[in-house]
């Protein structure tokens, strides 16, 4: 017996499109692109080139996070910045590459360069004890982070944020005792599978 005789005309042609995908057989894995998706790291942890600023954390720095600040007079430094006492397990001489002095807040800058294709930008790192983390001026994630949490900085940014060319700045507090500031940023590139 035919039920689609008995449907009016429209949910008829509507019921046997779907019975033919329905009966269609499955692609196969060879016939279906696939993507897979690589993660890059476009700023890595203890990368170099940051510039930076040491002020009093009442001290207001007016448009530092934003792209045409003009931070040429600031000290050039590698991430970690902090402070090699402490209960951290960063505040060692290996770790900390830049100091930073207890009871201050770091004013730090970084340009990204990510490629047009870049998905899922996201910025990782870790802050004793808290922090701002701004891209291309927007503030993105205030941190509190307490004592040194590892990866309490974790923001993906918006795609309306993203440029080829990015400025990263993070302003980071200290509370007192120890200091530590280190990030990264990464990024998905979607491949095409072979």
């Amino acid at each position: 017996m035919n039920r689609l005789r008995h449907l009016p005309a429209g949910l008829a042609a509507g019921a046997l499109v779907a019975a033919t995908v329905l009966a269609a057989p499955a692609a196969t894995a060879a016939q279906a692109p696939s993507e897979r998706a690589t993660v890059v790291t476009a700023l890595g942890y203890d990368s170099t080139g940051w510039t930076y600023r040491q002020v009093p954390a009442t001290t207001q720095v007016p448009g530092f996070a934003g792209r045409g600040f003009d931070d040429s007079a600031w000290p050039t430094g590698q991430a970690g910045f902090g402070t090699t006492n402490g209960t951290c397990s960063w505040n060692n001489k290996t770790s900390v590459k830049t100091p930073w002095a207890v009871n201050t807040d770091l004013l730090v800058r970084h340009w990204v360069h990510l490629p047009r294709d870049a998905q899922q930008v996201r910025i990782q790192g870790t802050v004793d004890n808290d922090a701002e983390v701004y891209f291309n001026g927007d503030l993105l994630q205030t941190v509190k982070s307490g004592k040194c949490a590892a990866g309490a900085i974790d923001v993906v940014v918006p795609v309306a944020d993203l440029d080829c060319c990015n400025l990263l700045a993070v302003r980071a507090h200290d509370a007192g005792v120890a200091t530590y500031l280190n990030l990264r940023v990464t990024y998905v590139k979607p491949t095409q599978a072979l």
